[in-house]
Parts: C-alpha cells; sequence; structure tokens
C-alpha cells in the first residue's frame, strides 16, 4: 500500500516541489519573450500565470541533482524549462480542442484571448522548447530528441482523448469514423501514457541525462515516470468524478460533461455493472439530449452502484509502488532524493484520499 502521509508532510512536499518547479521560471521567459513585440508578450505569458505545481520541472531538477548536477545548474535548469514549455504548451491547445474556457479558476489563453492569439502562443511556447534545448548544451541533441519523443507522444494521447468523447458536435468525417463507441483499459493505458505519463517520464529522464547518468540509469528513471504518471492520472480520474470542486481545484464531473468513456472509474463501471445498467450508463453518456445536469445526475449513481472507488484506488496505488519499486534498482547520490522521489510518487495517488 502507498505510505499514508499526514497533511503537514504532504503540504510541506508540495511546497518544495513547487518552489523548486518555480526556480525555472525566469529562464521559461527569457526563452519564451525572445524577439517577442512588447504588446504580444502579456498574452504569451498569460499560461504560465494560470499556475500549477510545477511538478515536471521540479523532476528534472530532483533527478539532476540525484546524479550529480547541482538543482541550480543552467543547463539542468533549461532541460527543466523546456519541460514545463512542453508542457504549457499543451495546455494551450487543450484548451482550445475542448473549448475550456477556466483552468484553476482563472481564465484560459483562448478564453482571454480568443482561439486565433490562443494558438500563436502556443506557436511561441513550441520555439521556445527549441530556445530551451539550445540552452543544455552538449546535451542539445539528446535533449531535443527526447522533448520531440515527448510532444508526439503527447499528441497521440490527445488524438485518442478526443476520439473518446462522445459528443455529436464534432462533426468533421474523421472524427466520426475513428471515434470510440467502447473504450477498454488497453485503450485507455494507450491514451494516459501518452496525454499524462509521457512527459512526466521525459522529465525525468531528462534530468538524469543532464545529471551525467548512464543510459541505464536513465532508462531507471524514465520508468520511474511512466509509473507515476500513469498513478497520477488515475488519481486525477477518481478525483474528477467523486471529489468536490474545492478538493479537487478543478471543474469536477468534466469527463460526464465532455461525454468521454476515457476515465478509469467509467472504464471499470462498464466491467462491473450488469449489462442493463451497463447500457443505461452508455446511453446517459452519449445521448445528445440531456443537459450536463441530468447526464451528471443520471451517470452518477450508475457509477457509484458499481463500487469502483476502491478499485480505482488501488489501481492508483499500484502504480505508485512500481514507480517506488524502480528506484530500489539504482544508485542515488543523496538518500534524502530518494525519500523525495518515493514521496512524490505517493503523492501523485494521496492526494485523492
Amino acid at each position: 500500500m502507498v505510505t499514508i502521509m499526514n497533511n503537514r508532510s504532504l503540504e510541506k512536499v508540495l511546497k518544495e516541489m513547487s518552489l523548486l518547479g518555480a526556480s525555472v521560471e525566469p529562464l521559461m521567459y527569457n526563452f519564451l519573450l525572445k524577439g517577442i513585440n512588447n504588446d504580444f508578450k502579456d498574452l504569451i505569458k498569460w499560461q504560465t500565470f494560470t499556475g500549477g505545481k510545477r511538478l515536471r520541472p521540479a523532476l528534472t531538477l530532483i533527478f539532476a541533482k540525484a546524479f550529480g548536477i547541482a538543482s541550480d545548474d543552467y543547463e539542468a535548469k533549461a532541460a527543466a524549462a523546456g519541460i514545463e514549455l512542453i508542457h504549457t504548451y499543451s495546455l494551450i491547445l487543450d484548451d482550445i480542442i475542448d473549448r475550456g474556457d477556466l483552468r484553476r479558476g482563472k481564465p484560459t489563453t483562448r478564453a482571454k484571448f480568443g482561439d486565433e492569439f490562443a494558438i500563436l502562443s502556443g506557436i511561441i511556447h513550441r520555439e521556445a522548447v527549441f530556445e530551451a534545448a539550445k540552452g543544455t548544451g552538449k546535451h542539445f541533441n539528446s535533449t531535443i530528441a527526447i522533448y520531440s519523443e515527448a510532444i508526439r507522444a503527447l499528441t497521440e494521447g490527445e488524438r485518442l482523448d478526443v476520439l473518446f468523447e462522445q459528443k455529436e458536435d464534432r462533426i468533421h468525417k474523421y472524427f466520426q469514423t475513428h471515434r470510440f463507441k467502447h473504450v477498454s483499459f488497453r485503450d485507455y493505458r494507450r491514451m494516459i501514457t501518452g496525454k499524462t505519463a509521457a512527459l512526466i517520464a521525459a522529465a525525468c529522464k531528462l534530468g538524469a541525462l543532464v545529471g551525467g547518468a548512464s543510459l541505464e540509469e536513465q532508462a531507471c528513471a524514465e520508468k520511474f515516470g511512466w509509473a507515476t504518471g500513469i498513478a497520477f492520472q488515475i488519481a486525477d480520474d477518481y478525483l474528477d468524478l467523486f471529489a468536490t470542486a474545492d478538493e479537487f481545484g478543478k471543474v469536477v464531473y468534466k469527463d460526464i460533461i465532455e461525454q468521454k468513456l476515457g476515465n478509469f472509474a467509467i472504464v471499470k463501471a462498464f466491467e462491473k455493472l450488469t449489462q442493463e445498467d451497463s447500457e443505461l450508463l452508455h446511453k446517459y453518456l452519449t445521448s445528445s439530449n440531456l443537459s450536463d445536469e441530468e447526464r451528471i445526475s443520471k451517470s452518477i449513481p450508475l457509477i457509484e452502484k458499481a463500487n469502483v472507488r476502491d478499485e480505482v484506488l488501488q489501481e492508483a496505488e499500484k502504480w505508485a509502488n512500481k514507480a517506488k519499486m524502480v528506484l530500489t534498482t539504482t544508485t542515488l547520490k543523496d538518500e534524502k532524493l530518494r525519500e523525495d522521489l518515493e514521496k512524490i510518487a505517493d503523492f501523485s495517488v494521496r492526494r485523492a484520499f
């Protein structure tokens, strides 16, 4: 089982991670604002103002330090800044695709400035990633390869996420032809490993790379990232359906509102419900004749009836434990860093309790 941290320990982990991750923000702005017109700068920076825990760049810096490079080393911070720029780039695009208006209680880039300028901001974020890669010096070629692989995986994950939607307002032939009518656990795993876990894995691997780790050690760091990312997303799915808005910090029931079949709790519910109830749940999630409130009020009781809460948390715990087990296969320079990484794996699930 995942170690249960008390609230004080959880807050300490979050604070340390946020401070470490936030240390790359000045470099992010340097890379983002290079050659940008003054009246465009606030728009470009908006996505970074919407907050976030800066988990990914913090992981890059922790793994760099774990294998021998100081967390304030320029090359390590440039690598970490690039990871976070990929994340902000993906969020801008995600909000355009999902037509999202709020993120962490603030207007999204598209909501505040319009889709046209959000797209232009996304382009600048993508180009800033290249600037960050240049900042890694001798690691440039390897860094570019890691960034590129992560962006491709993110794109595939986003493609699947859209195709898991059942909304009828996406009228294009590609969507109508390739949309999933049912989502298996295997389909779900393909989506979350791309959309969520790939960038966390890249953050860990890149940190190990710039820290001077061997190829075997880099692979270990990457595996830790994959497992932590999967645990994080499964916990996110749990919170979307079973948390309050205050606990989650985001809009709850978003997957139901967006008529997505790709939520782990929903996937498990379809497995456990009777055929009659399963067909009813599918009907509620796919019907175009229900309001958001009606869809939620009809779907949630069926998901609760499937009694999947514990199974969802257990699955998240399983992946967090896998992440911690991976760390036992390698030697780190500082055992405190091992403890920090284990706490991060625990946190990915603990926030759902």
